[in-house]
């Protein structure tokens, strides 16, 4: 099956000026010392496969803590300065008023290529006779600050969609839903695993609600048994009440009745949120940031391999970051079994520049044989 993305280019994204990969695998790992990139490649990807959709936008913000936040006023305009934290998705973190260059985002090789502009427009509203309400592009220079709706331009293909930026600090208000126009159908099914969110067994119910009593079911159960052989089953209880709070429980051979799964343990928890994360993204991508966190280094090869097997069979091209070294060895043992499919990437920062190394299964077995530093 052809992958989804054979080359990533990316211009202007956070502390990138550009950078392209090429040469990418079924399943690749990125690794590269602190502050070289690595999660501003799975923020790219991620932005990518669902096409700048709103929520995508503002939940990588929220967990850099740079969302523009809701306040207690929705309807309130809020100040330019508030509205400025948004050009921290943009190289050199510029001044709203002065941001003048896009954000470049591309794919090649692949199934389809894909590529979208970001950028930031200022905008008046005008009323249409129906009452309807449009955004008319203005130059900035030509208005007052109060007088302008500043908001992120989004261009895919022929396409345009405008995003004020006053969306983003009412999107996670309750009750309130978003216009058809500002779009979240994403283009590429992709699933996202946070270094500690993937645990989090709450976020987790729809996931597993969509592969119940499937085949991926058993998938997710047999992944389990790596690190816990006597789990014979799994499910999720609850979601209803006011807190419609979700429980993730196991039949286990080492107990009478079925319990909670974070009785195991992080390890075991974080094991389910990969793995439940994985069979949820067939046909599309999975991303996972600081893979190795939870997981003891004696398990990571077996983890590795079920990767790259269900990767393989449902048609799911992974990234992954690490700068574990335990990690990048379990990686080179599980891809040495299925030549072709994996790719290490590292990242190294050089002058204010990002450049990439890429590592196949000949290499990478040389790398961690001789113990060069690939981190």
């Amino acid at each position: 099956m052809k992958l989804k993305i054979a080359s990533l280019s990316i211009e202007r994204l956070r502390s990138f000026g550009q950078l392209k990969i090429e040469g990418l695998g079924r399943v690749n790992l990125i690794t590269g010392r602190n502050n070289s990139g690595k999660s501003s490649v799975i923020e790219s990807l991620r932005i990518l496969a669902s096409d700048a959709s709103p929520s995508v936008l503002f939940n990588i913000l929220r967990y850099r803590e740079e969302d523009i936040g809701e306040g207690e006023d929705v309807v309130r305009p809020t100040d330019a300065d508030t509205l400025s934290q948004i050009t921290s998705l943009f190289q050199g973190l510029p001044q709203l008023s002065e941001l003048r260059q896009s954000i470049v985002l591309a794919t090649d090789g692949g199934e389809g290529a894909m590529r979208l502009a970001i950028s930031v427009g200022w905008f008046s509203e005008e009323r249409e006779q129906d009452g309807t309400r449009r955004l008319v592009p203005q130059q900035q220079e030509l208005f007052s600050a109060t007088e302008l709706i500043p908001a992120l331009v989004i261009e895919i293909g022929s396409g345009r969609r405008v995003l004020p930026l006053n969306l983003f600090r009412r999107f996670g208000y309750r009750g309130r839903s978003l216009r058809p126009e500002y779009g979240e159908e994403p283009r590429l099914p992709c699933v996202f695993v946070s270094p500690y969110g993937g645990e989090r067994t709450v976020t987790l119910g729809p996931l597993w609600d969509k592969i119940t009593l499937s085949d991926r079911e058993k998938d997710v159960v047999e992944a389990l048994k790596i690190i816990a052989p006597d789990i014979t089953a799994v499910s999720m209880v609850g979601g209803e009440g006011p807190r419609q709070i979700r429980t993730a429980i196991v039949r286990s051979g080492s107990f009478q009745r079925p319990v909670s799964l974070r009785s195991f343990g992080d390890g075991l928890n974080r094991l389910f949120g990969i793995v439940l994360s994985l069979v949820n993204a067939k046909d599309g991508l999975l991303l996972i940031d600081e893979f190795e966190n939870g997981l003891h280094h004696s398990v990571q090869v077996d983890v590795w391999r079920a990767i790259f097997r269900l990767s393989q069979r449902l048609n799911i091209q992974v990234f992954a970051t690490s700068h574990s070294w335990d990690c990048i060895q379990a990686f080179q043992i599980a891809s040495a079994a299925t030549p072709g499919e994996g790719v290490l990437i590292r990242l190294v920062r050089k002058d204010n520049q990002v450049f990439p190394t890429i590592f196949r299964e000949d290499e990478l077995a040389v790398a961690t044989r001789d113990r060069i530093e690939v981190r």
